[in-house]
């Protein structure tokens, strides 16, 4: 049997020929698998678990290959569920057996839940553990991205709705049918730390600055002076949710 990230590659190679979007796919599941592992690692668990996660990992965002080629967009509100869709891909003929020849259920759950706003509550404590790790190393490499500018939203000269800004002072998430601003869009990944679930995952974010270099960037682009107040009063809430946490 092929390793698995062997067999991932061989899986996401012919999609190359869609365009350079597939290759920052592929790029951003191999940091996962690797933020997985290691959390998996950090959280106390044995060799072949964190082998385990680092296979959920590898195969969180598989549903975005085939993805791209429908739809020609990332964009879930206009085509399809990605992780449901990866879920489904990988249940089909058996797929998901290339990469692992066990934990076929644990895996799928992991896929099919990394993106969702919460995991379900009827999910076992295991199955819970790998799909939160899957979502925290997602999360973690997202601002990553957003931090590094690879990843990019403008506020367009917009404010933070009300809504949207509260649940930032309150450490709540934020659901993408809240969404009503630009800005509120870039509220949207700062508000990724609320749903981290390791200690480990905090250490991650703190340690790299990834909330402190975001505003920045924002900042550095800002116009409206109301957006960089509340993003400045954002920072300070968001910092010391993870100096808590951490």
């Amino acid at each position: 049997m092929l390793s698995a990230e062997r067999a991932f590659i061989n899986y996401s190679n012919p999609y190359k020929r869609y365009g350079e979007n597939i290759q920052l796919k592929t790029d951003h599941t191999l940091r996962v698998k690797a933020l997985c592992a290691d959390l998996a690692e950090k959280t106390g668990a044995n060799q072949q678990d964190t082998k385990l996660a680092g296979i959920c990992g590898l195969l969180h965002d598989i549903g975005r290959f085939e993805q791209w080629k429908r739809y020609n967009t990332y964009d879930d509100a206009k085509s399809a569920d990605h992780g449901d869709l990866g879920a489904e891909i990988l249940a089909e003929d058996n797929l998901i057996g290339q990469f692992s020849e066990s934990d076929h259920p644990l895996i799928l759950n992991a896929v099919r839940y990394h993106n969702k706003y919460e995991v379900p509550a009827g999910l076992c404590e295991r199955d819970r553990y790998f799909a939160n790790l899957t979502r925290d190393a997602d999360k973690i490499d997202i601002l990553f991205l957003y931090a590094s500018r690879r990843l990019t939203k403008s506020s367009g000269g917009s404010v933070l709705s009300d809504p949207v800004y509260h649940a930032l002072l309150d450490h709540k998430g934020i659901r993408k049918q809240d969404v009503r601003t630009k800005a509120d869009r870039v509220a949207l990944y700062l508000a990724l730390v609320f749903g981290l679930n390791f200690r480990r995952s905090f250490e991650i974010i703190r340690q790299n600055d990834y909330i402190n270099k975001a505003i920045d960037i924002q900042l550095d682009e800002a116009a409206n002076e109301a957006f960089r107040e509340q993003l400045e009063t954002a920072r300070t809430h968001l910092n010391r949710y993870l100096a808590e946490k951490s």
